[in-house]
């Protein structure tokens, strides 16, 4: 067996995703496999997951949106739709309206633009959080959830930059209008502080700015590490930069046979267990379309192999 034909005998969430962007191949919207197990767990009274919004971690709405974001929902479902209006309209009600947009967590705004943009919701307050986001960015050009706390922090967090990044990201791919050319180069501005890290190291240093890093964990809830940053970058196709290099080995270095571990779990709640082998379907998915993008010959060849 391959591990192309190992992929396709997954999940059909994990086959559907593998076909799409590793085959180049047209697909079709689905509801099945592990769509179909988050959907059943939602409550239509609350119209919540987990009897919660933002926690329990992570099984509340806000994760399990983003899972089901991830794995290709139809964005117009139902469900989909109704669970994020309420947690949006929960969310301004309960913290926004009462005191103001700055009290609001940038990587939750990027969740938040991210999963709205997804499902093609136009709302005044998605205008809010553009105009937030725009506007407390660190000199640096990244993000920093600190950026108003008493300590006054100078450098941008990677953890809330790749969040906004990839809210930004989605807004501009699903053709949203206000502030566009300001969100392309704020973009732009984020991913060169991440380049200028080398994606991994502190500030002019060679050390990783934290060994979690240099693991890859699915899903990556708020974190930042390697793969969920090269990932971003392959997704949106930006050229390769001589940067990037420390990233694209570990990622290499941590194939084995043509695949990836399932990686480190992140503590918490969970629905239930997406993976139970040692390699996963998702980390070596996700690892083969970094490797399409900067390295097709080896991403071809791994593919290939057969164990």
């Amino acid at each position: 067996m391959t591990n192309l034909e190992w992929l396709l005998q997954g999940d059909p969430v994990v086959n559907r995703l593998t076909r799409k962007y590793l085959l180049d191949e047209l697909v079709h919207d689905l509801s099945e496999g592990f769509i179909d197990q988050y959907l059943q767990r939602y409550d239509n009274e609350t119209k919540t997951w987990g009897n919660g919004y933002y926690g329990p971690k992570w099984t509340s709405t806000n994760y399990t949106l983003l899972d089901l974001r991830y794995m290709e929902i139809d964005p117009q479902h139902p469900i989909y739709q109704e669970s994020l209006i309420n947690y949006l309209n929960h969310y301004f009600k309960k913290y926004i309206d009462k005191q103001g947009i700055a009290v609001m967590d940038q990587c939750i705004t990027g969740m938040f633009v991210k999963l709205l943009s997804y499902g093609n919701v136009h709302d005044h307050r998605m205008q809010t959080m553009i105009n937030y986001l725009l506007d407390v960015s660190m000199s640096d050009g990244g993000w920093n959830c600190l950026w108003n706390h008493s300590s006054l922090p100078t450098i941008s967090s990677v953890h809330t930059t790749i969040n906004v990044l990839e809210g930004l990201d989605e807004y501009v791919k699903r053709g949203y209008t206000y502030r566009t050319d300001e969100v392309t180069n704020a973009i732009h501005r984020a991913v060169d502080m991440l380049l200028s890290r080398h994606l991994l190291f502190i500030r002019n240093t060679q050390r990783p700015i934290h060994p979690s890093f240099l693991d890859h964990h699915f899903p990556p809830r708020w974190k930042y590490d390697y793969l969920r940053i090269l990932e971003f970058l392959a997704q949106i196709k930006y050229p390769y930069h001589p940067n990037m290099q420390p990233a694209l080995d570990v990622l290499v270095n941590h194939f084995k046979a043509g695949k990836l571990t399932k990686g480190t779990m992140i503590s918490g709640r969970i629905h239930f267990q997406l993976e139970n082998e040692k390699y996963g379907r998702f980390n070596t998915f996700r690892g083969y379309r970094v490797l399409k993008q900067y390295a097709p010959e080896l991403f071809q060849r791994m593919m290939h192999e057969t164990y």
